[in-house]
């Protein structure tokens, strides 16, 4: 469990800081500038990684609420739409072909029947359903999750940046260090904190825009496919054609959604896909 270690005691455990750093670094009331200098880049270190802490819970925050809906739309949606769209065919009156665009209809192809299972680390949210995460991704999708960082396991990588060097940075607690290096060290590791943590509200943002524009698309698609009746097709009329035509436009867009990167697998933020008709989420009603 996270903690500190009284200052009298020797140090600060960056664990406490919810980022499972396990360096210990010394502070002591400064008797000359140069240890004024260093305590100053200490704390400026220690800003940077409250900083990222929090940039890090939000992220997290995003990627459970836009997972959650990603599940629903994929459960709820996606799933009985394929079935829909198969009982039909088998009927002869309706083909996928004909109310698909060939992007959502490779779209819906690709997204899986079946989610990963609970017991392994979950990609989708931000890799995209039915995508599977990198090795060197692993380490960076555990850290949003659990906030660990250690230094004997794989690296963890944010923004082509090394979070445990940066976060206990070695220049700074090896025995013979001159100050002034210390300091540089120190103020170099908080400079890549806050680049991190830049890129982490970034990708917060997008998060947060992906399952604005998800609950947008997929509540009018779920709306309309509880109310199309398979049997109603079989008088002939054309309104249930119609309905399944915008239906389908619909869940066109949920699955290119769902199959949307939010992350590339080299862990860069990753382009959003264009909306239905080039609409975008302000503007969609």
């Amino acid at each position: 469990m996270p903690f500190f270690i009284p200052f009298t005691m020797g140090g600060l455990v960056l664990t406490a800081l919810g980022l499972g750093v396990k360096r210990v670094l010394g502070e002591a009331e400064p008797r000359t500038p140069e240890e004024a200098r260093l305590r100053d880049a200490r704390v400026r270190h220690r800003e940077a990684l409250a900083s990222l802490k929090a940039a890090r819970l939000r992220v997290r925050d995003g990627v459970i609420a836009w997972g959650e809906l990603q599940s629903r739309a994929h459960a709820e949606g996606v799933v009985p739409f394929r079935a829909l769209l198969e009982r039909l065919e088998r009927w002869e009156l309706a083909k996928e072909s004909d109310v698909l665009e060939p992007g959502a209809r490779e779209a819906l192809r690709a997204v899986p029947l079946e989610p990963p299972s609970r017991g392994t680390v979950r990609p989708w949210p931000l890799l995209g359903a039915g995508a599977e995460s990198s090795p060197a991704l692993v380490p960076v999708l555990i850290w949003l999750d659990r906030g660990w960082l250690e230094e004997d396991a794989p690296p963890v990588v944010v923004d082509g940046a090394s979070l445990f060097e940066a976060a206990a940075p070695l220049a700074a607690t090896m025995p013979g260090t001159e100050p002034d290096a210390r300091v540089r060290a120190l103020d170099e590791a908080a400079g890549t904190l806050a680049k991190a943590t830049l890129f982490l509200g970034e990708l917060h943002v997008k998060l947060e825009a992906r399952t604005l524009r998800m609950a947008g698309v997929y509540g009018r698609a779920s709306a309309q496919l509880a109310y199309l009746d398979p049997a109603s097709f079989e008088d002939g009329s054309p309104e249930p054609r119609e309905r399944l035509r915008r239906l389908a436009e619909l869940m066109g867009e949920v699955a290119v959604l769902l199959r949307a990167p939010v992350l590339t697998l080299e862990g860069r933020l990753a382009p959003e896909p264009p909306g239905a008709s080039g609409e975008t989420p302000a503007n969609q009603t």
